[in-house]
């Protein structure tokens, strides 16, 4: 009997459970949807950051990139210029760690205006083309647009000539116990030949007709000390021979060896800097001003104009890539020269 009522009670229990109606209607959630959603947002998110961490190139990192972009195409001593002027005025300052995407006019205007402070107007516009380089080459691989920037005016600086009166007592000095870097600055005053050229020279390169230019002579920074490098001439336009003036020959075939013509007796080559050591003893030796061995190719130009030469040939001697940078760079007339002009004017009627 008890049994009985157990099991009964059992089976009421039963259907109430399945035939009653619940009050309230169950929500189900898909909790593994919504840690997928979660997961997927964060990987976007964490995506999203690091792409704009990686889009976000700064100035100095462009301009290193741009610069190794180019180390195949430049000679070593235009790489280590550009390298130089990069390290020193460009990376680790506030400048170099802006984002080439935030870059404008300003910014680069105000960079400018700093490096004025403490640099010529010539040192700023070198940095200055290489950053116009650097953009230029952003333009091309991130797609950013260069902001317009004017370059620093550059004051009129007078280059060094040597008046005739100069010229004579400098010829005068290095006719004397003349010796093979005499020679040197001889052959440089007549032929406008570049320091560098002049060093690298050969003697197979100095032929009875002319003088076959075709490589210079440089130090390139090597690891912690540098070392000479001759390497091609500073231009294509740079390779040319120059018709030897006749009363240099005799000279010329005095010293006449084999090697390098500016060699000293110890056979230790004459490098540039060497050069231009003893082109500074020479000109205080003569009572001159200082004067920069490059003044020498100033000379030779406006020697030539004043002798009637033509300018393209002048230009083709002196290797330049266009006849303007002979006219406007290199060609100076004297007030001599610019008396005679005037003398040749004459008046329309008679007065």
């Amino acid at each position: 009997m008890k049994r009985s009522t157990i099991c009964r009670s059992t089976l009421n229990l039963r259907e109430e459970s399945t035939f009653q109606k619940p009050l309230y209607k169950r929500k189900h959630f898909n909790v593994y949807s919504i840690k997928c959603k979660e997961k997927e947002a964060l990987l976007n998110n964490t995506i999203n950051l690091v792409n704009s961490r990686l889009n976000y190139i700064t100035v100095s990192s462009l301009m290193f990139e741009w610069l190794n972009s180019i180390s195949l195409t430049v000679k070593q001593s235009t790489y280590q210029k550009y390298e130089c002027l990069i390290r020193n005025h460009i990376y680790l300052t506030e400048f170099g760690n802006i984002g080439i995407h935030d870059l404008n006019c300003k910014m680069i205007n105000e960079f400018a205006s700093k490096l004025m402070k403490k640099l010529s107007a010539k040192s700023v516009n070198d940095i200055l083309v290489i950053l116009n380089l650097g953009l230029a080459y952003a333009e091309d691989v991130y797609n950013t647009q260069k902001p317009k920037f004017h370059f620093v005016k550059e004051p009129l600086k007078d280059m060094r000539v040597l008046s005739l009166e100069e010229q004579r007592c400098l010829e005068t000095y290095l006719c004397k116990d003349m010796d093979i870097c005499k020679l040197g600055v001889l052959l440089a005053l007549y032929t406008g030949i570049r320091v560098g050229e002049l060093c690298a020279l050969q003697w197979e390169d100095i032929k009875n007709d002319g003088i076959v230019i075709s490589k210079t002579m440089h130090r390139i920074k090597k690891g912690n000390s540098t070392v000479l490098e001759i390497t091609e001439p500073k231009t294509k336009k740079s390779n040319r021979i120059i018709p030897m003036p006749e009363f240099l020959s005799g000279y010329i075939e005095q010293y006449r060896a084999s090697g390098s013509f500016l060699q000293l007796e110890n056979g230790k080559v004459v490098e540039p800097r060497l050069m231009q050591y003893k082109f500074d003893k020479y000109i205080m030796k003569c009572g001159l001003p200082h004067t920069n061995f490059h003044a020498l190719r100033h000379t030779f130009a406006t020697r030539c104009v004043e002798a009637g030469f033509d300018i393209k040939s002048l230009s083709e001697i002196l290797g330049h890539t266009d006849v303007r940078t002979t006219l406007n760079k290199y060609v100076h007339s004297s007030f001599e020269q610019k008396r005679k002009n005037m003398s040749l004017l004459s008046p329309a009627t008679d007065i």
